[in-house]
């Protein structure tokens, strides 16, 4: 790990219910002096037992430089909560953070910008709050106005402009005033979805010699962007490290799948037969839920049939957690299916070069009927999940980066080299 430059230790913070999202340091200035004066004040600050909410609580983290964090967790988890501590808008009620450098946050629309000033008025009001001096901005003024995409109405007061607007000059300002952490809470998803992934590049761009915290819904973001997470539930850091063991928590599983799954318990949508049990294996017959890259995933499974059916296939559907299918797999016809019967259906499915990563799995029992359609025996949605790992058998020394490299690696390309000539 490199320089720490973003430290938290048991930072808490308390609100009184019924005035949650108040969250000024101004308020906080009032409820603490409240502390010291014997009068109705105090009593409605204080409010009657069991008035009180956290909203964070025993909160603590590093980030080193040039990090790129994404902050996750469900809508109250304390989120933007945290953000605002750390861009010192409201202050903890308990803990410390610290930070060296300058901090640009972009928390919500219009986040720093005097309404009655025009956008040229702003970005200089909010360099100099940044500390950077007139000819420090004078400098980056046409690069800001250019990003932002609002030139026309640049000497517009603010307060005139569309929400569009105030996030494509309050992105710019923040990304081009050179802060050494920059701080979003999912504000992009205002913007069209070109400047959208325009912020993103110039994001990816910082997070090369700077540190980048973003919070945001969208798991597609999220991997284009960070490398690491903080994970928030109820308002505890439950998880810190990998980004996509953070996005598993998230999409509502703690822990890798059982390599042993009852599918009568789970969902179905099928009544033509059942899909009773299942096993997941790696190539060497052992059960097993992490296969590394290029490797095999062999699945076995019980049927039970209740309507006799030729050629039954499995369909196999894989996703990532938080986001939609990235992969399929059909196998050729496996069984005929008897009513009554109960049959193990035994394969392989190959998992050609996916991308390290959590995966879930939803299966499909089908036949193609004689014209030649789909049609679902059993299914069941999720099934079970999986992790795939760099593969330590490569000995090409080449680490996958999906950031980098996508999310899958195509079987190594052939080619022959022919001396042509001399120079």
């Amino acid at each position: 790990m490199g320089e720490i430059v973003l430290q938290a230790r048991g930072v808490s913070k308390q609100y009184i219910l019924g005035q949650i999202g108040s969250g000024t340091l101004r308020d906080d200035l009032d409820r603490f002096f409240a502390r010291f004066k014997h009068d109705k004040r105090e009593e409605e600050f204080r409010g009657k037992s069991g008035d009180r909410f956290w909203a964070l609580k025993d909160v603590s983290f590093d980030i080193a430089a040039g990090s790129a964090v994404a902050l996750i967790g469900r809508n109250g988890a304390g989120k933007s909560t945290l953000l605002k501590i750390i861009s010192r808008i409201t202050a903890p009620t308990e803990g410390t953070v610290r930070y060296k450098g300058r901090v640009a946050s972009l928390l919500e629309v219009g986040t720093g910008f005097n309404q009655h000033l025009t956008g040229r008025e702003n970005i200089y009001l909010n360099g100099a709050v940044m500390g950077l001096s007139r000819a420090d901005i004078d400098k980056r003024l046409d690069e800001i106005i250019e990003f932002s995409e609002v030139g026309p109405f640049i000497d517009t007061p603010v307060k005139r402009y569309s929400s569009g607007m105030y996030v494509k000059l309050g992105f710019a300002v923040a990304a081009h005033l050179d802060p050494d952490i920059l701080i979003c809470d999912e504000v992009l998803a205002v913007g069209d979805s070109r400047f959208q992934e325009k912020c993103i590049g110039k994001m990816s761009e910082l997070a090369a010699g700077h540190t980048v915290i973003y919070v945001s819904h969208n798991m597609h973001t999220l991997r284009q962007l960070c490398t690491t997470a903080l994970y928030l539930e109820n308002g505890r850091l439950t998880y810190s490290g990998e980004l996509e063991h953070a996005i598993g928590l998230y999409a509502g599983s703690s822990h890798l799948a059982e390599t042993h799954v009852d599918l009568s318990t789970l969902q179905h949508s099928g009544n033509m037969g059942k899909l009773a049990s299942l096993e997941t294996l790696d190539i060497r017959d052992v059960l097993s839920a992490e296969y590394p890259m290029d490797g095999v995933i062999r699945l076995s499974l019980e049927v039970r049939a209740h309507t006799d059916v030729k050629g039954l296939r499995l369909f196999t559907l894989l996703s990532r957690p938080g986001s939609g299918c990235v992969a399929t797999s059909m196998s050729a016809p496996l069984c005929m299916a008897k009513k009554g019967e109960r049959s193990r259906l035994d394969l392989s499915i190959p998992l050609g070069g996916l991308a390290p990563g959590e995966y879930d799995a939803e299966i499909w029992l089908c036949f193609i009927d004689p014209v030649g359609r789909m049609v679902s025996y059993d299914a069941v949605p999720r099934a079970f999940r999986f992790a795939v790992t760099q593969n330590p058998e490569r000995t090409d020394g080449m680490l996958w980066n999906e950031k980098r490299h996508g999310l899958f690696r195509l079987p190594d390309a052939e080619g022959t080299c022919t001396v042509i000539g001399k120079e």
